[in-house]
């Protein structure tokens, strides 16, 4: 009645596209876009819910049936584009997580004192940030100097059983730090006195396409990132692209350990990190290939 021609469903929750798949089907000329943020019947989250296989067969019907009637579908990484393209046997098209400009245009990098290693978000038992304090635990104890040059910060929600690890470790408790949640505006200005930035990402079945919205982030701060993740996966490739940083399987400690070392050296030379262009990642970039398409048809 208000003469909309063209509607976007996002999910999850992917309820939302039965929305839109009931609304094609009542409006057959309408335009519809179906945004999937997260996978559907193939999401690691499902697994966690011990569904039945009636259950399960429903999830894998209903996503066929939004999959064929939209008339574009849209995802936020490579593997899931090629995973939904072979479940609706159609084209699906790429437009990732990105970063807001205006929210690094006023942070200026500051000299730190000590070396300074941040990771923002979750940290539990699918995002495990282990293997990285195993190898700064081993750099501790060749270089124990470094015990007075470095710390380490947590910010966010972390596993209580990873917490009490890292206390009741002397070694690691002296050099670690664990902060609750921070306003928005306040960890864009951690960036700016942070050196390594330390991205987990989550140890699943889709784990080659995990490309959290705070990577984006990191990649717009200009700092350093060391992850933990897939050599294999999207974010592997974006670093490598971008040249923002190493990533490192979760059992190789030593890579880690060598990385970190590589890091600190630069830190103690005053050497700035390699010029990056992040530019394709920008809301304003990644909403222009979204005005782009919706104009296609």
């Amino acid at each position: 009645s208000n003469g909309i021609t063209k509607i976007i469903t996002t999910g999850p929750p992917h309820s939302i596209h039965l929305i839109g798949l009931r609304l094609k089907k009542k409006h057959v000329k309408l335009h519809w876009v179906a945004d999937f943020r997260d996978p559907w019947s193939e999401w690691d989250l499902l697994d966690t819910l011990y569904l039945s296989s009636i259950a399960r067969k429903r999830h894998k019907d209903l996503e066929r049936q939004v999959l064929t009637t939209a008339d574009r579908v849209i995802t936020i990484a490579p593997y899931h584009v090629q995973r939904l393209e072979m479940l609706g046997n159609r084209k699906v098209e790429l437009i990732t997580n990105g970063f807001d400009e205006d929210d690094f245009q006023k942070t200026k990098k500051i000299k730190t004192s000590v070396f300074t290693i941040r990771h923002v978000g979750i940290v539990d038992q699918l995002r495990d940030p282990r293997p990285f304090m195993q190898a700064l635990k081993q750099l501790l104890l060749l270089q124990p100097d470094l015990k007075s040059q470095l710390v380490v910060e947590f910010i966010g929600n972390v596993n209580s059983l990873f917490k009490d690890e890292v206390t009741h470790d002397a070694l690691l408790n002296d050099v670690t730090r664990f902060t609750d949640y921070m306003p928005h505006h306040q960890l864009l200005e951690t960036s700016a006195h942070t050196d390594l930035q330390l991205l987990v990402l989550a140890h699943t079945a889709i784990a080659p396409g995990n490309l959290p919205g705070k990577f984006f982030e990191y990649l717009a701060s200009g700092n350093r990132i060391l992850a933990v993740g897939p050599l294999h996966g999207d974010a592997a490739n974006v670093l490598r692209e971008t040249r923002a940083g190493e990533i490192f399987e979760p059992a190789n400690v030593e890579g880690i350990k060598e990385e970190l070392l590589k890091c600190i050296n630069a830190w103690r030379n005053d050497t700035s990190p390699t010029q990056r262009d992040v530019s394709m990642y920008t809301r304003e970039e990644l909403t222009r290939q979204l005005e782009s398409l919706l104009l296609s048809f």
